[in-house]
């Protein structure tokens, strides 16, 4: 007979919050890919989510949310598409290609996903010139090293 485990840190979620603010430079909006969370051994996101509290600005700038190996359009964002930089205002959930103010379910894609990879933005276009998003990961370790910082 098998002995019954909890898995460190399952009694809860834990929260990681970034917040990043947009000047197009070098990971803060220039064009490529920055790490937003890191992410070591197995973990489970429960919830993903991206809230602007300051207009995006860069005239043609498209945005990404995924992981290493799947954050640029051609390798198809895991968690979020390439958006439009200026459609994100503020007061609003970014959680898919058109942003939403006040209050939306929160899409498969930004819930129940495991990983093993860093969580990344990636610019694409022109740089994102100005603006502020509040992103905010609700996880739970899967290995004993499951962490997301």
């Amino acid at each position: 007979m098998s002995a019954i485990r909890t898995l460190r840190g399952a009694e809860g979620l834990r929260r990681a919050s970034f917040t990043k603010t947009y000047t197009d430079t070098a990971g803060n909006g220039a064009i490529g890919a920055v790490t937003l969370f890191t992410v070591t051994g197995e973990v489970l996101i429960a919830y993903l989510m991206a809230f602007c509290t300051t207009d995006l600005t860069g005239a043609t700038a498209t945005i990404t949310l995924g992981v290493t190996g799947k954050v640029t359009v051609a390798q198809t964002p895991l968690f979020i598409a390439a958006t439009i930089a200026t459609d994100i205002d503020a007061n609003e959930f970014w959680v898919d290609t058109t942003p939403d103010a006040a209050g939306i379910a929160i899409p498969a894609a930004l819930k129940d996903i495991v990983i093993t990879d860093n969580i990344l933005n990636d610019v694409a276009t022109a740089g994102v010139t100005g603006g502020v998003i509040r992103y905010d990961c609700y996880w739970l370790p899967l290995s004993s090293d499951g962490l997301v910082a």
